[in-house]
């Protein structure tokens, strides 16, 4: 592991000590730290935990709209989202593992239906012609155009190998070629378009080592909310483990 992954737990620990040579080290061993996956000694220090939980609100109050006045002048706002009512898509730590978003194709499958309807309806508005050989060259290419289109939707929504965008796995969040493990996360919401016309969504995410990140999940096959009941249930199972 990394030095980065190290300090997510340095930082936050009751053993911690600076040293002027070689930073933040461990005061049980006065040396820098050097384990694989977890620290035998973390205890985490609940006080410092909570100053980059209230570091992470204030930034975010500084730099997204939290409040409805600001949301009026924002194209997007920061919702801090509660527990939902709803039964979760996810129920257990184990099923969220190993899971890949890809883009969202709901959208190219919904249009090559209107497209079909379409077609339909041209092909018996103008059955008479079209049996005759007598149809207009207009129709014949708008025809053309249509079946072309429903061929490109058709390779799209089912054939097409979309390009993984976003693994979840048991270690953290890869992400757009960069990863985030999840005991280096401290809080998270939601950024959303103000305008229902938008259908952007991020996931906003402050961390111990990296700050405020943001995650986009802008036309992938999850929801910021089902996503959000991911972080939840990982971060919570770290929290456990390193009690």
């Amino acid at each position: 592991m990394n030095r980065e992954y190290h300090l997510s737990f340095c930082k936050i620990c009751t053993n911690r000590k600076r040293n002027l040579e070689k930073g933040l080290i461990c005061s049980l061993t006065n040396n820098i730290a050097d384990f694989k996956d977890n620290c035998s000694t973390f205890d985490q220090d609940k006080a410092e935990f909570k100053k980059y939980k209230k570091r992470f609100e204030d930034e975010v109050n500084d730099k997204y709209a939290t409040n409805s006045f600001e949301k009026f002048f924002s194209e997007s706002s920061f919702i801090k989202p509660s527990n939902s009512r709803n039964p979760p898509k996810f129920s257990s730590v184990d099923k969220t593992h190993n899971l890949n978003l890809k883009n969202n194709v709901a959208h190219d499958k919904a249009i090559l239906i209107l497209m079909c309807l379409a077609m339909a309806y041209v092909f018996f508005v103008n059955y008479k012609d079209i049996i005759n050989l007598t149809v207009e060259n207009g129709v014949l290419a708008g025809f053309a155009f249509m079946l072309i289109f429903i061929s490109v939707l058709t390779y799209r929504a089912y054939f097409m190998q979309h390009k993984i965008k976003i693994s979840i796995t048991k270690d953290g969040i890869e992400y757009h070629g960069n990863k985030l493990n999840w005991n280096n996360i401290v809080d998270f919401g939601i950024l959303k378009a103000n305008s229902t016309s938008v259908s952007e969504h991020k996931i906003i995410v402050g961390t111990i080592t990296k700050g405020i990140i943001e995650i986009d999940l802008t036309a992938l096959n999850i929801s910021p909310e089902e996503f959000i009941n991911i972080m939840r249930l990982n971060t919570k199972n770290v929290l456990q483990q390193n009690i």
